[in-house]
């Protein structure tokens, strides 16, 4: 799940075994975020709240827990009331990561799980004083309905997933998406892993056991063996992204699959976003960021332009025919194999760069058709949006509904592009 600040963390059901990590996570908080939660100074739960917790009554109760690598930092509840559709709701966060907009993401997965069991209303209880955890209820973009008595104040809401909640939540989910995509894109630090990043502007690093903590972008290529132990590393020292080019070694066929899979829960595991396999690289033209991540010598000049493609071979070919006809570009990345970052994030974060006046994508598929076409009608309706056929006629067409100008080749698309970012000959 992507963070309201583009940051990630995993969520899950809770388990018998997190026990022991329930009560260190407790221990963990401060007396205030405590307070907040238990209406009291609880400074170690009791065995009997720490077992409701850890083994809830599937008849009753369900938990989800929120974790960054082996890290839990966050853990919310629901009771359903004896013999009726509601349930009563709480939510505890790690003070680090409170204000990220966990809150409501835990809210928008505990009212999944309990539409699924028959579950129509929320219900909580919560000091006044708490105004972190009466945003959730609002940010949810549920009807909720209060009352307060004394210090308290009480909320209860439906839970059903209208229109409005898909909006706000989709609204949210494309924030989040730019926002993540800033550390891979527009990064102020790097580490070099393999590859290269000619006439960056900021910090580079080469030796992952001396980087300081938060650096935005690693970049990898090379033996797939080393992969699991530089994901391990960055995410040990809070790395926010990975691009992986090249990997020599790496499965082919079914195989394939399963390891892009397994690569993505782990770096996604430790709060990061990755890039590729098989990415051809990053172009930032950008004064202020120079990155020039790419392999090819002569790359796009600086312009309005974003450019997302998949193959290496495609994007090398677009980066060339782009120079040719001295058509500028703002940002360009390959997304190789789409392990993770897909053209919806590209698409996201394009909307809100203001470098960027027109995009323009040469994409296979577009994965879930339904939420690229709604988030691909937002960014045509503020920028020039073109993209090569994919050669599916559904596809397309959907996309052209959604106000996407299709083009059948490299050569249509480049001259499509350089008339709508507006950039003449030099």
């Amino acid at each position: 799940m992507l963070l309201a600040d583009g940051g990630s963390a995993r969520l899950r059901a809770v388990r018998a075994d997190d026990a022991p990590r329930i009560a260190a996570f407790h221990r963990a908080l401060s007396l205030e975020t405590i307070h907040f939660r238990y209406f009291s100074g609880l400074a170690i739960l009791p065995p009997l709240i720490l077992k409701r917790f850890s083994q809830p009554d599937p008849a009753r109760e369900f938990v989800i827990v929120a974790e960054v690598g082996e890290q839990l930092i966050a853990l919310a509840s629901a009771h359903r009331e004896a013999s009726s559709d509601v349930a009563e709701v709480a939510f505890v966060v790690a003070d680090a990561y409170q204000g990220r907009g966990l809150g409501t993401l835990m809210l928008e997965e505990l009212a999944e799980c309990a539409r699924a069991r028959g579950i129509t209303r929320f219900r909580a209880d919560t000091l006044a004083g708490n105004r972190a955890m009466l945003r959730v209820f609002r940010d949810a973009g549920f009807e909720v309905e209060r009352s307060a008595e004394s210090a308290v104040v009480h909320v209860t809401f439906p839970i059903e997933d209208t229109a409005r909640a898909q909006e706000v939540r989709e609204t949210r989910e494309h924030l989040a998406e730019a926002r993540s995509m800033r550390p891979l894109l527009a990064p102020r630090s790097i580490l070099l892993a393999g590859g290269r990043a000619d006439a960056f502007v900021g910090r580079v690093y080469v030796d992952v056991d001396a980087l300081p903590p938060g650096v935005d972008l690693a970049l990898f290529a090379g033996e797939v063996r080393a992969l699991d132990p530089l994901v391990r590393a960055c995410g040990d020292r809070g790395v926010h992204a990975l691009a992986v080019g090249e990997l020599r070694g790496a499965p082919e066929g079914d195989a394939r699959v399963d390891f892009d899979r397994e690569l993505r829960v782990a770096v996604r595991a430790h709060g990061m976003r990755l890039l590729g396999p098989d990415s051809l690289g990053i172009l930032n033209n950008a004064h202020e960021v120079g990155l020039r991540a790419v392999g090819i010598a002569r790359l796009p000049r600086r312009g309005t332009l974003g450019v997302a493609s998949e193959s290496p071979a495609r994007g090398t070919e677009l980066l060339g025919r782009l120079e040719a006809e001295h058509v500028g570009v703002s940002t360009f990345v390959s997304l190789g194999r789409r392990a993770d970052v897909s053209a919806n994030d590209c698409l996201a974060y394009w909307l809100a760069d203001p470098e960027t006046r027109a995009i323009a994508l040469d994409i296979s598929s577009v994965g879930n058709a339904a939420k690229f076409a709604r988030l691909a009608a937002r960014v045509a309706a503020a920028k020039p949006l073109v993209a090569l056929g994919t050669g599916d006629s559904t596809q397309d067409a959907l996309l052209a509904g959604a106000g996407v100008e299709i083009e059948a080749t490299l050569e249509a698309l480049v001259a499509r592009a350089r008339r709508a970012s507006h950039v003449r000959g030099a």
